[in-house]
């Protein structure tokens, strides 16, 4: 069924003659007399008819997100800028840690591929960061464990400042019970390590100064109140030195008391080496203490003093100056030499024997 509308004004009612079977109803409505109080030719437009300007709902959704957005923005600074952001929440307790800090239940674990901490302060009376092992027991479990798996740098790595103390300042403490507890700790333990490679060559301590000689001490290992082990700038090095003293010496030993001797070297037994050699700057051996503690010299000697043979006690008579004192002989010689004489002392009375086996005599003055 259609209705048909036309006309130019509207009517009251639509007569249908039922007598007819008919599927076309004609509407006599008339044309339209106005629209919203407006006459004649009428341009049909949204506000017209009640509809949204053309992109007035473009530019609302675009307000609506912006304030969205600026009120979600606030929200979040006002959470992060809280002193404890979740602290209305039950679950959070020990869970987070509050803008000021805080205590954890539990431990942080974090494996990033990016820096994962970065602590710094401007405090003058706190420490950056502190690491306590508060355990009493446990074998090398540490305060604080730094491992690497990069060949290419170093493990940790320390910088600093100072005027007057270390970059690295590591103080002992003895545990106790005893003065003795501690025999077997160190301040500093190095342990170089094969690493199931057969073998290592890694230098034990090794100190530069990369960007220019340093004038101060390399090394010093002070006690006792001197300066036991130093090494200088200038490379000379002083045992048992009083501190701050420089060394007269490449090397300077200093006996330090009446008991200890100065220097000490031990041979190797079934040994052929020498145990002390001096050589010239070509490489020539010119004086050395044998394995049997023989003394040889291969260069000229010179005493300006006298010479005692014989005793480690001077009996020169009340003489000085270029003197020989001989004591007799334990046995005297009972073959010729093979070249020269052989010169010794017997019964008071100097004797010479040659490689003939004539000899001679020469008795003291009565």
């Amino acid at each position: 069924m259609r209705i048909r509308v036309v006309g130019e004004r509207p009517v009251d009612s639509i007569n249908v003659n039922r007598s007819q079977q008919s599927r076309i109803v004609t509407v006599n409505a008339g044309l339209v007399s106005s629209v919203n109080g407006q006459t004649g030719g009428v341009t049909l437009t949204a506000e017209l008819v009640g509809a949204d300007p053309a992109g007035s709902a473009a530019t609302a959704q675009t307000a609506a997100i912006t304030a969205a957005a600026t009120d979600a923005t606030a929200k979040v600074d006002a959470h992060v800028a809280a002193t404890d952001p979740h602290g209305d929440r039950a679950y959070a307790d020990a869970t987070f840690l509050p803008l000021a800090g805080g205590t954890l239940a539990g431990g942080l674990f974090a494996d990033l591929g990016v820096r994962v901490l970065f602590a710094k302060t401007t405090s003058t009376t706190q420490h950056a960061g502190t690491f306590y092992q508060a355990g009493t027991s446990g074998a090398h479990v540490s305060a604080l464990n730094v491992v690497s798996d990069n060949p290419q740098g170093s493990a940790m790595q320390l910088s600093g400042i100072e005027a007057a103390l270390g970059t690295l300042k590591i103080s002992h403490l003895n545990p106790g019970p005893d003065p003795n507890s501690d025999a077997g700790a160190a301040a500093l333990s190095l342990d170089l390590k094969r690493n199931s490679k057969g073998g290592t060559a890694a230098q034990g301590i090794f100190v530069t100064a990369t960007e220019g000689a340093t004038t101060g001490n390399l090394i010093v290992l002070r006690n006792n109140g001197r300066d036991d082990f130093v090494v200088k700038g200038a490379g000379l090095v002083g045992v048992r030195m009083a501190i701050g003293e420089v060394p007269e010496a490449a090397l300077e030993v200093k006996q330090g008391d009446t008991t200890t001797v100065g220097l000490v070297v031990t041979g190797e037994a079934a040994t052929t080496s020498p145990i002390a050699q001096f050589k010239t700057s070509a490489g020539t051996a010119t004086l050395e203490v044998g394995s049997s503690g023989a003394i040889v010299h291969r260069a000229v000697s010179f005493y300006t003093n006298s010479l005692q043979l014989g005793s480690t006690s001077s009996d020169f008579g009340g003489s000085a100056g270029s003197v020989i004192s001989m004591k007799d002989a334990t046995t005297a010689p009972s073959t010729n030499p093979t070249g020269g004489v052989i010169a010794y002392s017997q019964g008071g009375v100097f004797k010479v024997r040659n490689a003939a086996g004539s000899s001679s005599t020469r008795r003291g003055a009565p």
